[in-house]
């Protein structure tokens, strides 16, 4: 100053220079999504009884979703029962024996049939004889012989409709099992454990078959999808860590 008085030394603290990495963080919005999400349905249709998830509930895998009205389908499973035991019958199937246990030849319409079979033979062998013998007009011996040739042709129809009340017994057989499968098909299962995201149905309605009842999403694992803007994607590697913040939700999660 002009007085001439000194000015003050002032501290400084020096220090080497350092190159350090700095952190660079691209803050993006995105959804959660689920790793599976599966729309239920029933293979059948019929009437709703019973739904008791709703939504937002938890659920095992192989767990009962809904159930249908089970009414129609045990009827069918009577009727179809009813229709298999009688076509057993008329194959001469006791209660406990097999399907397979089945031998045309002893059906009695078929023993029927060759037994006249059999019995037209001889006549024919008799009037043969005699014919031979000059005993037996021509006109007669021709009359033995178309009969003995019905009672074959009867009896290869015999034969036929054995077969088709064997081909009768499998299709009564298949019936009987559909209708116990569609049964079966009036409970609903979860396919996956997770939660219920969606409810498209209520006790009392009716569902056609493939109708969306409920859809179920898996909770584990959630993925996070997210559009990372163009300026920013060349600083994204593999490997890197997330952090993530959810709203309405407390904490950091780590990824």
């Amino acid at each position: 100053r002009g007085d001439g008085a000194s000015t003050p030394s002032r501290q400084v603290q020096t220090a080497i220079a350092e190159e350090k990495a700095i952190d660079q963080l691209v803050v993006v919005t995105g959804t959660l999504a689920a790793g599976q999400e599966v729309v239920l349905g029933f293979k059948v249709a019929g009437r709703l009884a019973e739904i008791p998830v709703v939504l937002g509930s938890s659920v095992e895998k192989s767990q009962p979703i809904a159930r249908l009205d089970t009414t129609d389908f045990e009827l069918r499973v009577r009727q179809a029962d009813a229709a298999l035991q009688q076509a057993r019958v008329r194959l001469g199937l006791s209660p406990e024996a097999p399907d397979s246990s089945v031998n045309i030849e002893n059906l009695a319409i078929v023993k029927q049939a060759r037994a006249e079979m059999d019995a037209a033979r001889s006549r024919l062998e008799r009037a043969r004889l005699s014919f031979e013998k000059g005993l037996l007009p021509k006109a007669d011996f021709d009359t033995t012989n178309s009969g003995y040739k019905v009672a074959e042709a009867r009896h290869e129809d015999s034969l036929d409709e054995a077969r088709n009340r064997q081909a009768l017994l499998a299709q009564r057989r298949s019936e009987l099992e559909i209708a116990r499968q569609q049964l079966a098909d009036t409970i609903l299962y979860a396919p996956i454990g997770g939660m219920i995201h969606q409810r498209n149905a209520n006790v009392g309605q009716y569902m056609s078959a493939g109708t969306p009842v409920v859809t179920v999403v898996q909770m584990q694992p959630l993925r996070l999808k997210t559009a990372i803007p163009e300026r920013d994607a060349r600083m994204i590697r593999m490997g890197q860590p997330v952090r993530v913040t959810v709203e309405g939700a407390p904490g950091t999660h780590q990824g």
